[in-house]
């Protein structure tokens, strides 16, 4: 295997393989009618920009897929021929969601945070660093009291989860599966208050809680 279209279509069989194994995956992919990157948005690395949808008796989880696609130019540039895209894909684990996916707050942390990846192009190696990264994003409709005074939201990058694999082998390389939690505006605080201790000490909490992953509007703070 060596061409671009063989990575390509057998990440993507690999992601979805991987997905399946958890849940029932939805058919169809969510995607822009225009490519974001077409209009001054964050390039994917083969420029596609999807997400997938996956159902759980209890949960739904919405993922990214594409950010750990193959370089699309990997047969010219030898730079990106050794890696699967960013190194990572993110998801979201909300609960049970029966109507359109991309028009509730889930998707929009989700599409948030890929967005953040691609734009940023390093954040498995801040991940490796770190282990948690916290992060705050504009345009998530969750109800005002998850909001600050710059109208962002908070969310966790990297907690655990017992029933998903961390890493997916894919074509070229091993790559992370990275859950996305929003988090309450106390827990935001104490992070900016505490800083990388603050953080650690924040996703030790919250796994304690029980769902780690989870995203929810009723969970409550643990600050």
């Amino acid at each position: 295997m060596d061409t671009y279209e063989e990575h390509f279509e057998n990440s993507c069989k690999l992601r979805n393989e991987y997905w399946e194994a958890i849940g029932a995956l939805d058919p169809d992919v969510i995607a822009h009618l225009i490519n974001p990157a077409f209009m001054g948005g964050p390039a994917w690395p083969s420029l596609r920009q999807a997400f997938v949808t996956v159902r759980l008796p209890e949960h739904t989880i919405i993922a990214s897929d594409g950010l750990s696609d193959p370089y699309d130019d990997m047969e010219s540039n030898t730079t990106n021929a050794a890696y699967n895209g960013f190194g990572m894909e993110v998801y979201v684990v909300a609960e049970e969601i029966t109507g359109r996916v991309n028009t509730t707050w889930e998707f929009q942390l989700a599409y948030q945070a890929a967005q953040l990846v691609a734009n940023h192009g390093s954040v498995v190696s801040l991940l490796d660093e770190m282990t948690y990264i916290t992060t705050e994003f504009y345009n998530v409709d969750v109800p005002k009291e998850f909001v600050n005074a710059e109208g962002r939201v908070g969310a966790i990058l990297g907690l655990p989860d017992k029933k998903l694999p961390a890493t997916v082998q894919l074509t070229l390389e091993p790559v992370k599966m990275v859950n996305v939690k929003l988090l309450t505006l106390a827990e935001l605080d104490y992070v900016i208050a505490h800083g990388e201790e603050g953080r650690t000490k924040l996703a030790e909490m919250l796994i304690q809680q029980g769902n780690a992953t989870l995203s929810s509007l009723k969970r409550p703070s643990v600050v």
